[in-house]
């Protein structure tokens, strides 16, 4: 009978346990030579505030690395976002405003597309830390990555290489 029980347990926790696995990198075949990466969407958090950031990088091409971020708001939906950095202890990389993608009052999110020198976003994700600060409704967030991050930025660069 304890035997059984044991058993059971040890079925539902393989069950979830498997279950649980990190985002994959997407990769895509664009032409010879010029394949596109998405790491998808993951979650960033900062003190009373939340955000999502996924990447698009092509290789093959001279066109900037897209940066998206979802930013959340508690109250309201975040309206104004300025001066936004991916860091490390090494290196900074600016992120320029590209346009908004989605305003969500249901959801109080805003999705905003940036552009990032492909460069400097590589050598910025062979770091092991990273964080991302934004000006958000005149307010400064310091954002630091849910611990899937990692995995799908070593993914994505054991692919460029």
């Amino acid at each position: 009978m304890r035997y059984m029980q044991i058993l059971r347990f040890l079925i539902v926790l393989l069950i979830f346990s498997s279950c649980s696995t990190s985002p994959e990198l997407i990769t895509f075949y664009v032409s010879e030579g010029v394949n596109q990466y998405f790491l998808p969407p993951l979650d960033w958090t900062a003190a009373n505030s939340k955000a999502k950031l996924d990447i698009t990088y092509r290789t093959g091409t001279n066109a900037p690395a897209t940066v998206n971020i979802s930013f959340y708001g508690k109250k309201t939906v975040p309206v104004n976002v300025k001066s936004v950095f991916l860091h490390t202890t090494e290196k900074d990389c600016m992120l320029e405003y590209l346009n908004i993608i989605l305003e969500n009052p249901d959801k109080k999110e805003l999705r905003v597309s940036f552009s990032a020198d492909r460069d400097d976003l590589v050598s910025l994700l062979k770091s092991r830390l990273i964080t991302l600060s934004a000006e958000v409704d005149g307010i400064k967030y310091n954002y630091s990555p849910d611990k899937n991050f990692s995995d799908v930025k070593n993914k994505f660069l054991a692919a460029i290489k």
